[in-house]
């Protein structure tokens, strides 16, 4: 099952390299952060059972990931936090 969890984020890292900007970004960071949502493979409920990822656009050709996790570990990351 951890073959399909990196499945999707390498789903993710595709978009980013094509320059999409999947999820919203998270506003309260000073930075160009965004989150986005990976379908987890455990989880009937799509997306929004699934993984959450924050990442940082830090310049056109460098993308940071800050953390994922699992939805249903913790709800939401603070702007203070990221």
């Amino acid at each position: 099952k951890i073959s399909q969890v990196v499945d999707e984020v390498e789903r993710l890292v595709v978009q980013l390299e094509a320059g999409e900007t999947p999820g919203d970004q998270v506003t309260g960071t000073g930075y160009t952060v965004y989150k986005t949502r990976l379908r987890s493979p455990d989880s009937q409920r799509g997306k929004s059972g699934g993984f959450r990822v924050i990442y940082y656009i830090r310049t056109v050709e460098q993308v940071i990931l800050i953390t994922i996790y699992p939805k249903s570990e913790r709800a939401d990351i603070s702007p203070d936090e990221i």
